[in-house]
């Protein structure tokens, strides 16, 4: 009689970094050995340290930084790409997305109640055009700073992931600060916080079951600070939390900062174009969803 051949049951490894972009990383990698594990997560880890030095807002050292100290240069692919992305996204979400957004919140610290003309210069600047891009070179036309943080972190997530993959991992589940990234073939349970209950063990708003997908949140209790709308350059107060699932992190990550402003109504329209689900939260605790999201929603808590 011939023996039975098993696959061996897959090892999983699991792993959590602080400081990484700011934030906290959560990995988790299965694979058929802790070696190849360990490569993965390796792989992982130098993939997102290789991209902050090309997104990063924070470092005068990142090549973001650099373009825009000079004004004008020839980009590296993938800010090439990051840049033609977030043309594209500030024209599909009406100017919700906008990389010189962070502008609006410098202005309202430095004077809590701006005035009428400081505000509509803002919304002027803040229209654009805000670069110039011909082939790979570009140009900085505005004075405002710029910050590509609500679609690079989703971006960084999915490549973070793939770098895994590519290691030899089986299935990835990475949470980078709130932007979620699953690899695999078997189904994950992710969970969405509450804003409107911030105590430490409050139950999650709702459960998702997610599959080769990216998943992110966004609003006022993971920002810790208030929303602003960049098509009027005030306070967004509508919204407080909007959660999308996508097929990747990227995605997920530029549509959840947007519907945080948006109308409801608009966000779920833009939803079904996008072919999105969408949870979104406003202050009165009114909810909105879409069928997207509700299909893999495992259980409604609230």
């Amino acid at each position: 009689m011939p023996l039975a051949l098993f696959r061996p049951r897959p090892y999983l490894h699991q792993a959590h970094y602080e400081g990484v972009l700011g934030t906290t990383l959560t990995l988790q990698v299965r694979a058929q050995s802790p070696r190849q594990a360990r490569a993965a997560e390796a792989a992982s880890l130098a993939e997102i340290e290789r991209l902050e030095h090309i997104f990063s807002s924070f470092s005068p050292d990142s090549e973001l930084a650099r373009w825009q100290a000079q004004g004008i240069a020839q980009l590296s692919p993938e800010l090439h790409a990051l840049l033609h992305a977030a043309e594209g996204w500030m024209a599909y979400t009406h100017g919700a997305f906008n990389p010189a957004a962070a502008a609006i919140q410098a202005l309202y610290r430095q004077n809590p109640k701006p005035t009428e003309d400081e505000l509509e210069a803002l919304r002027q600047a803040l229209k654009g055009p805000l670069w110039r891009l011909e082939g790979r070179v570009a140009h900085k036309l505005t004075a405002l700073p710029l910050t590509l943080n609500a679609l690079a972190k989703g971006h960084i997530a999915d490549r973070a992931a793939q770098a895994a993959v590519a290691q030899g991992a089986e299935e990835v589940l990475l949470n980078l600060g709130g932007e979620i990234r699953h690899i695999g073939s078997q189904p994950v349970r992710v969970g969405v916080a509450d804003p409107l209950d911030v105590a430490d063990n409050a139950p999650p708003l709702a459960r998702l079951s997610v599959c080769n997908q990216g998943v992110a949140t966004s609003g006022r209790s993971q920002r810790g600070a208030h929303l602003f709308d960049p098509r009027t350059a005030r306070p967004a107060t509508q919204m407080v939390q909007a959660t999308v699932l996508a097929p990747d992190a990227a995605t997920a990550d530029v549509l959840a900062t947007a519907f945080c402003v948006l109308e409801p109504m608009l966000s779920l329209a833009l939803a079904e174009v996008f072919g999105v689900g969408c949870l979104l939260v406003e202050a009165n605790g009114r909810t909105h969803t879409n069928p997207r999201f509700a299909q893999q929603r495992t259980e409604v808590i609230r």
